[in-house]
């Protein structure tokens, strides 16, 4: 089934139906179903109004001849558009031969054209000159190639779509909606990051555990080697991106530490580590609170990658030995803590909903987490908040509990602590504090606006 994407499917529409619009752009993560959202169109549509094309190959000939192989059927006389040497020319045929009202779907554009650098420029002209009373619709995984089409304007097709999807994982409540159970959807969620492939294999099996066995633990499991898989299909010098996630997987989060850790040069990381943002596989991490940051931080914020460096790559003789006995040894006290580090995105991924339901008694304006120095029992050492969410004049401060235990009033009380220490600029405060397993009755005789608990999503 194809599950949350109606405001995507509302846009496709819209697009469709406007006389103004002529060209489109999907894009995003592999694996999220942008594919599957074009079909689902196609499916409906009248037969013959849309002409779906995938490029399976970099080679700028062998995609014009397959593109053609498939309009082909639309004009009466295919022999004068077998000659075309160029995309442009076989548009240019089609409109100039009556064919009129379709909607052409270039899937996986990003083949055609990082490798054919005209390409784009090719299209450029299509979308202006050469579609004529049809429609085209270009899909991309290539985060970078179309990020960089879209949002850069220097390049060819800046300006040139009217209407743009980047498809998302799915969020966490709606991985919860197809998992009842919060632990499981916690789980396939940390495991997948909501990516829509990922989370339907998951569907299959009667227990994350299960699924963990056949998809992860087993030489042939889908997701065995499935990010270093999409790495390739991004990336050159794998080996060295696989050096400098395992090393954040592994804990470090300062540049320093991951260059050493991964054998490079301090300044020489940087290249690779900007290179992992622009594909949305890890993230800076900003001290929001901070009036300069000192040191920059980095966290793997793929779950998926997250995963996969954190417990399989490391691992991966042991899982190729044991298969699902290697489970115990692998998932083990680190993947409780990796868990609770998931419950902290959840719950932060949660706070402008709470100030729109009012949850908490004011809209954020900025959200993240906070670190630094704190004093307790005469000693300085450093400590960490889960969530801050501020505007000028508020503040929320919490902290998040992803264990088989209530939290109670110690929890409260180590957080107004932390609370002294944290530059809050005057601003009024409100404490939060979420918790799997609920919390005591003495903490909850102390909830009122100034405290905000949250046991359940």
């Amino acid at each position: 089934m194809f599950y949350f994407r109606e405001e995507e499917k509302a846009v496709l529409k819209q697009f469709v139906a406007s006389d103004m619009d002529k060209a489109m752009a999907v894009y995003g993560r592999r694996r999220t179903g942008k594919t599957s959202l074009i079909m689902e169109y196609y499916q409906s549509a009248e037969k013959g109004q849309c002409v779906y094309y995938q490029c399976t190959s970099y080679h700028y000939q062998t995609c014009l001849k397959d593109f053609i192989g498939i309009v082909q059927a639309f004009v009466a006389d295919s022999s004068l558009l077998k000659r075309a040497e160029t995309f442009r020319e076989v548009f240019l045929y089609l409109t100039q031969t009556g064919v009129e009202g379709k909607i052409f779907m270039i899937d996986e554009f990003p083949f055609l054209a990082k490798k054919n650098e005209d390409a784009a420029v090719e299209f450029q002209w299509i979308i202006d000159h050469g579609l004529g009373k049809n429609k085209l619709i270009l899909l991309g995984s290539s985060l970078s190639f179309m990020k960089r089409q879209i949002g850069d304007r220097e390049a060819p097709l800046y300006g040139r779509f009217q209407r743009i999807i980047e498809l998302q994982p799915f969020s966490f409540q709606e991985v919860h909606r197809l998992f009842p159970s919060f632990e499981e959807a916690v789980a396939v969620y940390a495991r997948t990051g909501g990516v829509a492939l990922y989370v339907m294999l998951y569907k299959q099996y009667s227990s994350v555990q299960e699924g963990d066995k056949a998809l992860f633990f087993q030489p042939g499991g889908e997701m065995l080697h499935e990010a270093e898989n999409l790495l390739m299909q991004e990336l050159r010098e794998v080996s060295t991106y696989v050096a400098i996630l395992r090393a954040i997987g592994a804990g470090e989060k300062e540049s320093s530490q991951i260059a050493e850790r991964s054998g490079l040069d301090q300044r020489a990381v940087f290249g690779y580590l900007n290179k992992l943002i622009d594909l949305n596989i890890i993230s800076l991490v900003v001290n929001p609170l901070a009036a300069k940051q000192k040191t920059n931080r980095y966290m793997i914020s793929d779950l998926l990658y997250r995963f996969h460096y954190t417990f399989i790559e490391p691992n991966i003789s042991m899982i190729t030995t044991l298969h699902g006995d290697a489970m115990p040894f692998i998932l083990n006290d680190q993947y409780h803590e990796y868990l609770g580090f998931v419950y902290e995105m959840i719950i932060r991924g949660q706070c402008f909903h709470y100030g729109l339901q009012g949850v908490i008694p004011f809209m954020p304006k900025v959200i993240g987490k906070w670190w630094g120095n704190i004093q307790e029992n005469g000693s300085w050492k450093e400590s960490e908040v889960d969530v801050v969410a501020f505007n000028d004049k508020n503040i929320v401060i919490g902290e998040c509990k992803y264990r088989n235990k209530q939290v109670g009033v110690n929890e409260l009380t180590f957080l107004q602590l932390k609370s002294q220490f944290m530059p809050i600029k005057g601003r009024k405060i409100t404490y939060l504090l979420a918790s799997k397993s609920g919390f005591t009755e003495e903490l909850k005789r102390l909830q009122n606006q100034d405290l905000v608990l949250i046991d359940q999503l």
